[in-house]
């Protein structure tokens, strides 16, 4: 009767042990589609601050284009021709300068379509690792699920045993079975304990 109590316990303590493993499978998991969101995140916040930069760029070049175009007016109002030549000079190099600034917001036109094409395909393959996240703690729970529902099964043919073995023996077997992990007793192979490999 031990015997058969015995392989309904291994039984239970296998199941539980697996059971126990569950909350860090699913931790680890959702770990694993955390850091696919943050890369989605990263892509999206370079490409913001991309577009940030851009706009500075451009409120700049509007800037620059203001002060030509007053340097310009105000030519005609100039009286000698030393001032007439240094605001030509002024406004060679705002136009210089608009140049650059046209050049680097063109540059940044590319950046920032390279950006928002790496953003949707972030997207794209979050949309699918959030499919497979959710399809693998759906599995998890059906497992688990099915490891309750085996343990139930198990404590109620453990109950159909427990009546039949000696007071005496009971408490024994069950202090054994706490401290030995699922094992209270085992068989005695070649002179040896079947659990522990221990000489007898």
């Amino acid at each position: 009767i031990l015997a058969e109590l015995q392989k309904i316990d291994s039984e239970i303590y296998g199941l539980r042990t697996e059971l126990e493993t569950h909350p860090e499978m699913q931790k680890l998991a959702d770990q694993e589609f955390d850091r696919k969101k943050a890369s989605l995140k990263a892509a999206e916040e370079e490409h913001k601050s991309l577009q940030v930069k851009q706009k500075g760029m451009e409120v700049e070049l509007g800037s620059k284009e203001d002060k030509i175009a007053k340097h310009q007016a105000q030519l005609y109002s100039l009286k000698t021709n030393k001032e007439y030549q240094a605001m030509e000079f002024e406004i060679k190099a705002l136009k210089a300068d608009k140049s650059l600034l046209e050049e680097e917001i063109l540059k940044f036109f590319d950046s920032i379509e390279a950006a928002k094409i790496k953003v949707q395909k972030e997207k794209e393959l979050l949309s699918v690792e959030e499919k497979k996240h959710k399809e693998e703690l759906a599995v998890l729970e059906k497992r688990a699920a099915e490891i309750r529902t085996d343990i139930q099964v198990h404590d109620e043919k453990r109950k159909f045993f427990i009546p039949s073995i000696d007071p005496k023996i009971l408490p024994q077997y069950e202090k054994l079975l706490k401290n030995r992990e699922g094992l209270a007793i085992a068989p005695i192979r070649n002179n040896s304990c079947g659990g522990c490999n221990i000489g007898l």
